[in-house]
């Protein structure tokens, strides 16, 4: 998966999720990272950055290929946001496992992790074609 479909697979899956609107990062100047979505919910915008790595193998200059379809991991709950972008990393992620085809083979959620990582909030997402997206909260 290439962040640019990751982001509109992530918008389309947040567009369900309620008291909350998002949008990419082109659409509301956010310049400063190619890819990403800012998302508004509980009066506060959280803005999330998308970062991939592609499959072994993928050149980024060729068309994607075909997903790779396989075992969805566990379905979560879909809570509803709050101004506390804690939620809304629990909300992305529980609405993107709720839209993923199958394409999703393992996700890491940060605040859930006893030692998580310097960006603090976000998650990591495998994909059963090898890609993995790194979702990073970043304001």
């Amino acid at each position: 998966m290439r962040p640019a479909r990751f982001q509109q697979l992530l918008l389309d899956a947040t567009a369900g999720l309620p008291g909350t609107a998002a949008k990419a990062f082109a659409d509301t100047g956010h310049t400063r990272h190619p890819y990403g979505i800012a998302v508004e919910a509980g009066g506060r915008t959280s803005l999330w950055q998308v970062v991939g790595i592609g499959a072994p193998g993928s050149g980024w200059s060729e068309p994607e290929p075909e997903p790779v379809l396989g075992t969805r991991p566990t379905a979560m709950d879909v809570p509803a946001p709050t101004s506390d972008p804690a939620s809304v990393e629990h909300a992305l992620v529980a609405a993107l496992l709720a839209a993923d085809p199958g394409e999703i083979s393992a996700v890491e959620i940060y605040s859930d992790l006893p030692r998580p990582p310097a960006v603090g909030l976000g998650a990591t997402i495998d994909f059963h074609d090898g890609s993995r997206i790194f979702l990073n909260h970043v304001r």
